[in-house]
């Protein structure tokens, strides 16, 4: 007897597929809105009925949006992410690799205590942050916003090098420690490039972090001048809301990690899989 062309799993795979594209209809919808209205002249933009394409394309709310002060909010957040991105991503994997391939005493404490961080609410250290930092100059720099970015983003990019080192075999270890390679030189040249699907979900989780954080980042950085994008959007209103400038500003806003994301996108779903192997 032949099987039915719509069978029990094809039917399934048809609403799991109808399921995802009306999700990502949903979140696409509003980007897709503001992109396209980034293209239009202001009185367009409030026509009624508004139409989804613009009639006019213009490319006046992108020259508005870079002759004021985007450019510098923009180059300060470019500064914040990659120092930030670079120091977690360094901090981590040397940590990550201690803790999976060189076990000491107290290991398991100490991950309680990393674990126990991540409970703890960020705004509760917003005021010894803005002491310490005073205290030493960093206000209103971007080395100001660069440690308290790594320090929030290292406590889960540790457990995720450490998962993505322990997922690589003993063997592999013991076989350059045989050969006389220190410990230093198996991180570097044998451990790290095998972890690297764990690096990059570190890297793409925390560009994602940084790049959009704006609570430390308003307590921290009260000079416009060392405002990142995120804290400096609020300052490019004017005393109107120009929206035609607001949807450009918004457009060249999220470029950055769609990018990395393009860029890393085959890496994320092997990282989480390497990271829970073992954790």
């Amino acid at each position: 007897m032949k099987s039915s062309p719509f069978s029990l799993d094809r039917l399934n795979r048809v609403w799991i597929n109808g399921v995802l594209i009306a999700l990502a209809v949903l979140f696409l919808a509003p980007l897709i809105y503001i992109f396209l209205n980034s293209f239009k002249a202001a009185d367009e933009i409030f026509l009624v009925p508004q139409s989804i394409l613009p009639l006019n394309w213009t490319l006046e709310n992108y020259a508005a949006a870079l002759s004021g002060g985007f450019v510098g909010y923009f180059t300060n957040s470019v500064v914040i992410t990659v120092g930030g991105v670079a120091l977690t991503v360094i901090l981590s994997s040397l940590a990550g690799y201690g803790f999976a391939k060189l076990p000491f005493r107290g290991v398991n404490f100490i991950l309680l205590v990393i674990v126990a961080t991540l409970t703890v609410p960020l705004v509760i250290f917003l005021v010894p942050m803005f002491l310490m930092e005073n205290a030493v100059g960093l206000l209103d720099t971007n080395l100001g916003l660069i440690l308290p970015n790594v320090a929030v983003s290292l406590p889960f990019a540790i457990l995720i090098m450490r998962a993505s080192f322990g997922a690589i075999p003993q063997e592999i270890e013991e076989s350059a420690v045989m050969d006389g390679a220190g410990v230093m030189r198996r991180w570097w040249t044998i451990m790290l490039p095998m972890a690297r699907n764990g690096m990059v979900l570190v890297v793409i989780m925390t560009t994602y972090s940084i790049w959009g954080e704006y609570t430390m980042a308003k307590t921290l950085a009260m000079d416009p001048g060392a405002m990142p994008l995120s804290v400096g959007l609020t300052l490019l209103k004017g005393e109107v809301w120009q929206y035609g400038v607001l949807a450009a500003v918004i457009v060249l806003a999220v470029l950055p990690p769609v990018v990395i994301f393009i860029i890393f996108q085959r890496h994320i779903v092997a990282g989480v899989a390497q990271g829970a192997v073992k954790g």
